[in-house]
C-alpha cells in the first residue's frame, strides 16, 4: 500500500468528515480506502481515529442522510457548513474583514470573467486569484484543524490558484476551470499538511494505540504468570480479533508479552 496515498486520503477523510458537521459514514470511508487495498484490521484503526476525533460514524450513507436530516451532496454541505462556522480565529476574521472590503465580482460577473480568459489565457494569473479568495477561505476551515496554521493553509491555498492559472492548457469551459482550480488548492493545502506528519496526528493515536495493547498485555500476563494469547486480548478488550493482529504489525510484532 502506497503510505503517502494513505496519509493524503486520512486528510481527505478528514476533511470531508468536517464539511458534514463531524459525520461520515463506513460506506464513505470504504469508497475512498479500498482502492488502496486496505485491510479490515486498517479500516477498524481509521474508524477508531475518527472517534478520537470526535466524528460520528454511521454505517451507511442513508443512515447518516436521514440523522442529519440533510438530503443534500459533500460538496452543497460544504459550502452551508463552512459558510456557518464561528471561528475565534483572529487571523481569519481580520482575513475576511480584507476579502469584504474588496471589490470581488459576484457570479454572473465572475463567470463572464472566466471565459474572457479562456479567450485569452495570458490573462489568467491577473484574473483569476481574485475570483477563488472566498474559496480558499472555506477550504482552508475544512484543512485546520490537522497541525498547519489556517494562514499558512491560506497562503498555499493562493499560491495554489497562482500555480492553476499558468496551467489551463487542458480547460475548455467554465466548469472545466472551477473543477481544477478547486483540485489545485486542495492539493496544495494536502500537500503543506503531509509536510508535517513527521509529527503526524494519525502516527501518534498508532502509537498510542500500539502502546495501549502493549500496557494491557504487560498487565495480563503478570496476573496470569505466562504469556498472553490473541484470544486472552479479545476476551479481556471486548474488541475485534483483526484489531488485535493488525496492532501487533503496527507495533513490527514487538510485543513480547504476547505469544506470538
Amino acid at each position: 500500500m502506497d503510505e503517502q496515498q494513505f496519509r493524503k486520503t486520512i486528510i481527505q477523510l478528514r476533511a470531508l468528515a468536517k464539511s458534514q458537521g463531524e459525520t461520515i459514514s463506513k460506506e464513505q470511508v470504504h469508497s475512498r480506502f479500498l482502492p488502496l487495498n486496505v485491510t479490515e484490521g486498517q479500516f477498524l484503526l481509521i474508524y477508531k481515529y475518527l472517534n478520537d476525533e470526535k466524528v460520528t460514524l454511521y454505517e451507511t450513507e442513508d443512515e447518516r442522510l436521514q440523522d442529519t436530516g440533510s438530503l443534500t451532496s459533500d460538496t452543497e454541505n460544504n459550502e452551508k457548513r463552512v459558510r456557518a462556522d464561528d471561528t475565534d480565529n483572529e487571523y481569519l476574521k481580520m482575513y475576511i474583514e480584507e476579502l469584504n472590503s474588496m471589490d470581488i465580482p459576484d457570479e454572473a460577473e465572475r463567470v463572464k470573467l472566466i471565459e474572457s480568459v479562456l479567450k485569452d489565457r495570458d490573462t489568467a494569473v491577473k484574473v483569476l486569484p481574485t475570483l477563488y479568495l472566498n474559496n480558499v477561505v472555506d477550504v482552508a476551515r475544512l484543512y485546520s484543524g490537522q497541525g498547519v496554521a489556517v494562514e499558512d493553509l491560506i497562503g498555499e491555498g493562493n499560491i495554489g490558484i497562482l500555480t492553476a492559472a499558468n496551467m489551463l492548457d487542458m480547460c475548455e469551459t467554465v466548469a472545466e476551470v472551477d473543477e481544477f482550480i478547486m483540485k489545485m488548492i486542495m492539493d496544495s493545502m494536502e500537500s503543506l499538511v503531509m509536510e508535517s506528519l513527521s509529527d503526524d496526528e494519525f502516527d501518534l493515536k498508532v502509537a498510542e494505540r500500539v502502546n495501549d495493547l502493549n500496557d494491557k498485555a504487560k498487565e495480563m500476563a503478570e496476573e496470569l504468570e505466562r504469556l498472553v494469547t490473541v484470544e486472552d486480548l479479545v476476551k479481556e478488550l471486548e474488541t475485534d480479533e483483526e484489531y488485535i493482529r493488525e496492532t501487533i504489525r503496527l507495533s513490527g510484532n514487538a510485543i513480547e508479552y504476547i505469544k506470538q
